[in-house]
C-alpha cells in the first residue's frame, strides 16, 4: 500500500478534521517514508503520527475554537501520544515548544505585527518540530531547526490557497503595509487587481526566502547524517524546489498554484501505487 491511502493509514491523516486534504498533504510531506527499510520506519512512523495529530487537534481547533479538544489534550497529557517522553530531554523540550507554538500559531485570529514576528513563528513552530526527527546528532539537533523553518515557509507558501479560504493569512502587517495591501486583501480577491500584490511576492521570494534559506545553511552542510535523515533532507530540497517552480511559474496566482500543484501531486501518487503494485 502506498500513496494517498497509507498516508491515510499510516500518518493518521484522518483521525481528525483538518483545513484541508490532510492525507494528500501527508503524501507530499512524507510519502518517501513508505520506502524506508522496515527496521528504521517504525522510529519515524511513530513521530509522525504523533505530530499529526497534534497538528490536526491544533487544526479542528482554529476552526471550532468552541471545541478546545486541544486545549483539553494539552492539559490532560495522555490524550496526546507520549512517544517524545522517553527521549532524551532535549527532544522532550522541543516536543513541548512545539505544542506550545500551535497553541499559540492556531488562531483564528492571528495576526502577525512584523517580519521578525513571523521569522520568530517559523522556527517556533517548524524549527522545534523537525527537532523531533529522530538519528540526529547533537550538532545535528540544532543544525535541522533552520530546515524547520525553511519548511514552515514553503508549506505556508504552497497552502495560500487553503488558508485564505479559511480566513487566515500568515504574512506580517508591515511586509503588508509596505506593499500597500491589507490582510482583507488576500483573504479576499482583490489581491488579483492590484500592482501591490506581485510587489508583495518579489519580496518574499527574492529578499525574505534567501534570509531564511541562510538560517538552514548548516543543515544542508552536514555531511555524517543517518541515510534516512539525508533522505528527508533531499526530499525536502526537491519539494521546496517544485513549489517555487509552480508558483512562480503561474505568475504567483495562488489559487492556479493550489489547482495545478496538487493536481501533480494525485499524479505523483498514483504513480507511486502503480509501482508499489509491480
Amino acid at each position: 500500500m502506498a500513496g494517498i491511502a497509507w498516508a491515510a493509514s499510516e500518518l493518521a491523516s484522518s483521525a481528525h478534521a483538518a483545513l484541508g486534504d490532510d492525507a494528500l498533504k501527508d503524501f507530499d510531506n512524507a510519502g518517501w517514508v513508505v520506502e524506508l527499510p522496515p527496521s528504521i520506519q517504525p522510529a519515524w512512523l511513530q513521530r509522525i503520527r504523533a505530530i499529526r495529530l497534534a497538528d490536526r487537534l491544533a487544526e479542528n481547533q482554529q476552526l471550532d475554537p468552541t471545541s478546545r479538544r486541544f486545549d483539553r489534550a494539552l492539559s490532560e497529557g495522555p490524550r496526546l501520544p507520549s512517544v517524545f517522553g522517553a527521549e532524551e530531554p532535549a527532544v522532550l523540550a522541543a516536543w513541548t515548544r512545539y505544542l506550545a507554538a500551535l497553541r499559540a500559531y492556531h488562531r483564528p485570529d492571528l495576526r502577525l505585527p512584523t517580519l521578525a514576528d513571523h521569522r520568530v513563528m517559523l522556527d517556533r513552530l517548524s524549527g522545534s518540530l523537525f527537532q523531533l526527527v529522530p538519528f540526529l546528532s547533537g550538532q545535528q539537533f540544532e543544525a535541522i531547526r533552520g530546515l524547520g523553518a525553511l519548511d514552515q515557509f514553503f508549506n505556508n507558501l504552497r497552502d495560500l490557497a487553503e488558508d485564505a479560504a479559511h480566513g487566515i493569512c500568515y504574512f506580517s502587517d508591515d511586509v503588508l503595509a509596505k506593499a500597500g495591501l491589507r490582510r482583507e486583501d488576500v483573504l479576499g480577491d482583490r489581491w488579483r487587481s492590484t500592482r501591490g500584490w506581485p510587489r508583495l511576492m518579489r519580496f518574499w521570494l527574492d529578499e525574505y526566502l534567501p534570509e531564511v534559506e541562510r538560517g538552514a545553511a548548516p543543515f544542508f552542510a552536514c555531511d555524517d547524517l543517518h541515510p534516512s535523515v539525508a533522505r528527508l533532507r533531499s526530499e525536502c530540497r526537491a519539494r521546496y524546489l517544485r513549489i517555487l517552480n509552480r508558483f512562480r511559474g503561474v505568475g504567483f496566482d495562488f489559487r492556479r498554484f493550489a489547482e495545478k500543484y496538487w493536481r501533480e501531486v494525485r499524479e505523483r501518487a498514483s504513480g507511486s501505487r502503480d509501482v508499489r503494485r509491480r
